[in-house]
């Protein structure tokens, strides 16, 4: 069966998009589904991957055998998690694309982020991570190594010292004492016993809940001051290191970059480029990519 479709798919914490868009005419057909990060549970992932999967061959008529596809996910940095996620989608749900690139949703971005030229990106989220894209389409990736080890700049880090605020307090004190620790403290109780029970469970997506919280309070309270302090210098640390000694433009992204922004020193700030896509505008240049590499050559690019 001839190729005739590129599909782009960006999944996260939070959701996956997919846009699938015949090439000879150009419609466009597009859907939206629960989380898909791979890395944090990958049978929710496949399940909601498969879902807007057969949405978009639904609304087209496409046949999976006909489509190029390229799926930006978080975890797809592994090739452990990206091969299991090919195999369960072909054993499990019959789905065999022409062409399957799986690859972290930090590249998509990057690659969506300047259009597909050359930049650096930090993306901003629950957890933190830079990426370049040099002028010979290398890329490369730096930190998010992780919740427990690094992620400085992300949103759970922020949550985290939070907490750790909180604590302070009740080691000190034996109450909350700033705004910021007393309204942590409604959410997570004030005695070892029920802080202690939280901790067992909280997820990185738990933590970076209560950075709105901390973001709001930074200009009536110093426990939040202290801790947007320290997020700011973890993300400038970030942005240095991603960057290195290219002349590159530096684009933030991700859901705190908005509020993270006006934190960074002036200057830093005066040297950031807009945004011109996300990461699902990543995913589409990179499968129209493949597409044609297939139609011209028979063998697409790894990304």
């Amino acid at each position: 069966m001839a190729v005739r479709y590129v599909l782009a798919i960006d999944g996260g914490g939070t959701k996956v998009l997919a846009e699938l868009k015949e090439q000879a005419s150009g419609a466009t057909f597009r859907a939206q589904a629960g989380s898909a990060s791979i890395s944090n549970d990958l049978d929710l992932a496949l399940e909601n991957i498969v879902k807007v999967t057969r949405d978009v061959c639904q609304q087209s008529g496409a046949e999976p055998s006909e489509i190029v596809t390229v799926m930006g996910v978080a975890g797809g940095s592994s090739q452990s998690l990206a091969e299991q996620l090919t195999v369960m989608l072909k054993l499990i749900y019959e789905i065999e694309f022409a062409s399957l690139q799986i690859t972290s949703d930090a590249i998509t971005s990057l690659y969506g982020a300047n259009l597909g030229d050359p930049c650096v990106v930090i993306a901003l989220g629950t957890g933190a991570v830079g990426a370049r894209l040099n002028a010979q389409k290398q890329t490369k990736l730096v930190s998010g190594w992780g919740f427990t080890v690094d992620d400085f700049g992300g949103g759970a880090r922020i949550g985290l010292m939070a907490v750790q605020q909180l604590l302070n307090d009740i080691d000190i004190y034996d109450l909350p004492k700033s705004r910021l620790t007393i309204r942590l403290s409604e959410q997570l109780g004030c005695t070892r016993q029920t802080i202690s029970s939280w901790l067992k469970q909280a997820k990185p997506a738990d933590y970076a809940a209560f950075s709105p919280l901390v973001f709001s309070l930074q200009n009536d309270c110093e426990a939040a001051k202290t801790v947007l302090t320290e997020h700011t210098q973890s993300v400038v640390r970030l942005i240095n290191k991603s960057r290195g000694n290219s002349p590159l433009p530096v684009i933030l992204i991700g859901g705190l970059a908005k509020v993270s922004q006006p934190l960074l020193p002036l200057a830093l700030q005066n040297e950031l480029s807009p945004c011109k896509g996300d990461s699902l505008t990543g995913a589409a240049i990179l499968a129209v990519k493949h597409y044609h590499d297939i139609i011209e050559k028979g063998q697409p690019n790894e990304p």
